[in-house]
């Protein structure tokens, strides 16, 4: 440290600064709220919390539904990128919806037992895991989009240039033999 002050008088104060700011930071915990990111949660009346709750809940088994019909057709059909893709996303909506019916019987102890702090933050989970589940429902929409055109009556017409050569390039002729032997390569032969 001392080399370090010596070579840079001021690098070294910065260093100390740097140093002291990291550790007040390090000192609150991770998730501990600031002015600018206020929970939003603490605005919304714990009978409008239960009402929305059970309404993202229903929202979140239609959306779930909807992809799981899509994984069954998709199945039947015989479509692996397809079945593969909507798969993934149900499987993570599976387990947000999980997480989202356990944060609603915990929100709902908390408003019984007028713990407001664990109301709010079991409500904030259960926001953040419905806007999570309507982002994977859309990106199985996209899914749909993949390999999901129609074949059936569809016909393909090939056009051959006419300046392609007549002979089959996929088994060509074997080389002639070579008649002459080459001149030695040395002189000492």
């Amino acid at each position: 440290m001392d080399r370090l002050r010596r070579a840079c008088p001021l690098s070294g104060g910065l260093l100390i600064l740097a140093l002291l700011a990291q550790a007040a930071h390090a000192q609150q915990p991770a998730g501990a709220p600031t002015e600018s990111r206020r929970d939003k949660s603490a605005d919304v009346p714990d009978a409008e919390k239960i009402r929305t709750s059970a309404q993202w809940l229903k929202h979140m088994r239609d959306a779930l539904g909807d992809v799981f019909a899509k994984l069954k057709e998709a199945r039947d059909a015989g479509d692996v990128v397809k079945a593969t893709c909507l798969s993934e996303y149900l499987t993570q909506m599976k387990a947000l919806l999980r997480v989202s019916e356990q944060a609603d019987i915990v929100m709902q102890e908390g408003i019984t037992k007028h713990e407001q702090s664990v109301a709010d933050h079991e409500f904030t989970k259960l926001t953040i895991a419905q806007a999570k589940v309507d982002e994977q429902h859309a990106k199985s929409e996209e899914c749909m989009g993949q390999l999901a055109f129609q074949t059936v009556g569809m016909t393909v017409e090939v056009e051959e240039p006419s300046d392609i050569p007549k002979q089959d390039l996929t088994n060509p002729p074997p080389p002639t033999p070579v008649l002459a032997r080459p001149p030695p390569a040395s002189p000492t032969l």
